[in-house]
């Protein structure tokens, strides 16, 4: 059953100014983000596909036919596309064996422990994918798990608010767990050399 928006408009953003953008997004960026929240979605997950399903309604309002309903509607249906598309990437991606995949879900809460850390090669291969990250991903996840430091002193230091490094750790996260499996099999081999 297809989620309907409460506070639905007829009004047409194909022709409509900034103040009709104002209005429809007053009501419906915290409809999109609850929407994403109660299907399971990580808090900064959750708002980075409602930040990427208003900038794809806003950069793309000639899509939007009145006769197939509101806006609300076509952008509930944006997010919809979104959140299939966002579960189809992560399904796609290779699973780790199991004790890399059991360390790698720590990370998501706490550092990696320090018999973990203390093994040459785990210690290699967490340094490989930290340095093939981008710098503010590098930035944070130091800051973060080696540093011991809050996201509020993070943002400071970052010259970012709160929010933003949450949302940046949790993309950090991704993309250094996403490094460490294309890694790990390439670690293996030179250890058995």
């Amino acid at each position: 059953m297809q989620e309907q928006p409460s506070g639905s408009s007829s009004l047409d953003i194909r022709a409509g100014g900034p103040e009709i953008w104002r209005q429809i997004l007053a009501r419906t960026i915290p409809q999109l983000y609850g929407f994403f929240v109660r299907r399971g979605v990580h808090a900064a997950l959750a708002e980075e596909l409602t930040q990427k399903t208003v900038f794809d309604a806003v950069c793309r309002p000639e899509q939007f036919d009145p006769a197939k309903g509101t806006p609300e509607q076509w952008m509930f249906a944006i997010a919809h596309n979104n959140l299939a598309l966002e579960m189809r990437n992560r399904q796609s991606h290779a699973k780790p064996d199991t004790e890399l995949l059991k360390y790698l879900e720590v990370l998501d809460t706490q550092p990696l422990p320090d018999e973990v850390l203390e093994r040459k090669e785990t210690a290699e291969l967490v340094r490989a994918a930290l340095s093939s990250l981008e710098d503010k991903e590098q930035q944070v996840l130091r800051g973060k798990y080696l540093e011991d430091k809050s996201a509020l002193q993070l943002g400071q230091a970052m010259k970012l608010s709160e929010k933003a490094v949450h949302s940046l750790l949790y993309r950090a996260r991704i993309a250094l767990r996403e490094k460490l499996i294309h890694l790990a099999p390439q670690f293996r081999e030179e250890q058995k050399i």
